[in-house]
Order: structure tokens, then sequence, then C-alpha cells
């Protein structure tokens, strides 16, 4: 393994302060030699900013740490999308699913493009959460429907169009978050299937988004008591290794939800989430709203490695994955 692999920093995908790359990112870069960086809407001015900010953040990294940085943004449409105008307002998923899968080809065309050429890499959508039908759940906007056939549909003409204009998709929340009432961000969700069948039922629309060839997918801070009565998905092995990797087979990019929510924040040590979120089958962890919070984890996670052999052997494994998606993407994985 390349030297340029062996910082845990490498794994980690965090927001910053700043629309400039000197403002706060390049003492992150510097110190924690992180993975990759999400832009959010506090980073965005104009095209032509962003464009700067990221040319100078990869020159950066390249010289610095001989890799590339991997740039990540949540541009579903609606009420979540970070690109301010005078890039193109995007409808919200609720209302593209409606238009069928043309309508949603359209508009992720038109996404694909301004990321592409803006160097974006990843987008975190689509969102295949079922929210229940005659329900007001917190995800409604942003779910494609309660039809697990069609947003199955829907879902991989979203991941094709986005994959075939060169961004990676990224399918969330696995398992499934569309049952839950409570907001992740403020509070610990419990998804309570009956049954296999319920279970299996949300877990359609991310089959068919493995079957599609989703590069990447992002877990779910919400208790899921039917796979593991202890922990949340983020931080489950029954739920990442055991039911995504293995039975059904997903071999891509798997990104933790931002770790800064409090649905593990305020329940958990920075030695746990590493820890447990490592053992599952994480890639990457999102640390997006608190930049004070990327150096405890930072710690945390180079103590979890050192003292560990088993997840240094996971580690391993990450980094074969990482390197697939820098060969999916044309990027060299060291210089």
């Amino acid at each position: 393994m390349d030297k340029c692999w062996d910082d845990p920093g490498v794994h980690l995908m965090v927001g910053f302060n700043g629309l400039s790359f000197k403002e706060e990112l390049k003492a992150i870069v510097e110190e924690f030699h992180i993975g990759g960086i999400v832009l959010f809407s506090r980073n965005i001015e104009s095209p032509q900013q962003v464009r700067v900010l990221l040319a100078d953040a990869m020159h950066f990294c390249l010289q610095r740490l001989r890799r590339p940085l991997w740039v990540a943004i949540d541009q579903e449409g609606g009420p979540v999308q970070r690109l301010t105008p005078p890039f193109t307002q995007l409808p919200p998923a609720r209302i593209q699913g409606m238009g069928g899968i043309a309508e949603v080809e359209k508009w992720q065309s038109v996404a694909a493009a301004e990321l592409r050429e803006t160097g974006i890499h990843i987008n975190f959508a689509p969102v295949l959460d079922l929210v229940p039908g005659g329900e007001n759940r917190f995800m409604e906007a942003r779910s494609l429907g309660s039809d697990p056939l069609d947003v199955a549909d829907l879902g991989a003409a979203w991941i094709r169009t986005l994959q075939n204009h060169g961004v990676s998709a990224t399918g969330k929340h696995f398992p499934g978050l569309g049952r839950a009432e409570a907001d992740p961000h403020h509070h610990a969700p419990v998804i309570r299937w009956q049954d296999r069948q319920a279970m299996e039922r949300d877990l359609i629309p991310f089959i068919r988004a493995i079957q599609a060839g989703v590069h990447c997918m992002m877990t779910s801070h919400a208790r899921y008591p039917f796979l593991d009565p202890n922990h949340p998905a983020t931080l489950s092995m029954a739920v990442n290794r055991v039911l995504l990797r293995e039975n059904l087979g997903f071999h891509g990019i798997l990104f933790s939800d931002d770790m800064d929510m409090a649905a593990v924040a305020e329940r958990y040590s920075w030695d746990e989430m590493v820890q447990r979120g490592f053992s599952s089958g994480i890639d990457f962890f999102l640390l997006c709203q608190d930049s004070r919070n990327i150096e405890p984890f930072y710690r945390a996670f180079h103590k979890s490695l050192s003292s560990s052999s088993a997840l240094r052997q996971v580690r391993h494994e990450s980094v074969k994955r990482m390197i697939e998606f820098h060969r999916i993407h044309g990027t060299p994985e060291t210089l």
C-alpha cells in the first residue's frame, strides 16, 4: 500500500467554513490529511468561485498528500440542494418522481453537467427511502414516493443518469429512513418493522440501486430493532457488513451520514463511533457541521488503528475499495 494511504484522515469527508481554500480548508488538509470534502451553501457564492476553490484544494492535495481530494455535495433538489443561483434550482425529488422516469432523467442530466463542470465527483443522492402513503413525515418532499417498485425504477434512472455523465450517485439512507417520524439531526429515530416482509419492502429500491451499479451508499442513523436492537445502522455490523455487503452484495463506497448529528454524536464516544462504524464496513465518515470535531475523531481513529490488528485489516479492505473508486473516475489513486 502506498504511503499516501497510511494516514487515517483518508477516511474523513469533512465540511468547512469559507469560500476560498485558504480560509479554513487548507489548515484542515495540512493537519488531518482528509480524504475529501462536502460542500454546503456556506461555501458557494458563484460558479467561478466554486471552481477556483476546488481547483486550489485539488492542486494542494496533489502536491501535499500525493493523492486527489474527493468532492461531494447534497444536490437532491427542493429543500436539499447546496448549489445556489445561478446554478439550476432542481424541483424536489417528489415532484421529479411524479413526472416519471423521463422527468428524472431530464433534471439529473442538468444536475450532472453542472456538478461535473464545477469539479464535484459525488452527489449524495438519490434518496431511496419510502415514505408511507398518506402520512406526513419529515422525509416526504425528499422521497421519490411510497411505492417500492416505482421508487426503485425512478432511483435506478437517477443513478444511471448521474453516473453516465461522470458523477457518482449515492443511495440513501440505508436500510430506509422514510418511516421515521423524528429527524436524526436532532433525535434518534427508531424504525420498527413488524416482520421480514415489511423490511424487504423498504429494501427494494436499495436492491435495485445495487443492480443498477450505484457507486456509493450512505447509512441511516436510525435504529432498526428487527436487525440490531442496540445500535443505529451507521454503527451496526448486522446492517452494514452482513445485510448490505454480504447479503445484498454491495462492494462500493459506503459513507456514514453526518457524524455531527445528534442521533450519534450525543450518544456515543469518538472511540465507539470509529470502532463500531469502521468495523461495520464504512469507508468514509462525514463530519460536516462543526470543524472542531474533526480533531477528536481523527485522534480516536489513529488510536484505534494503532491498537487493533482487526481494524487494520478492515482498513486494508476499505483502501482497496477506494482505489477501485479512483479507477472508476479515471483519477490516479497516487502520484
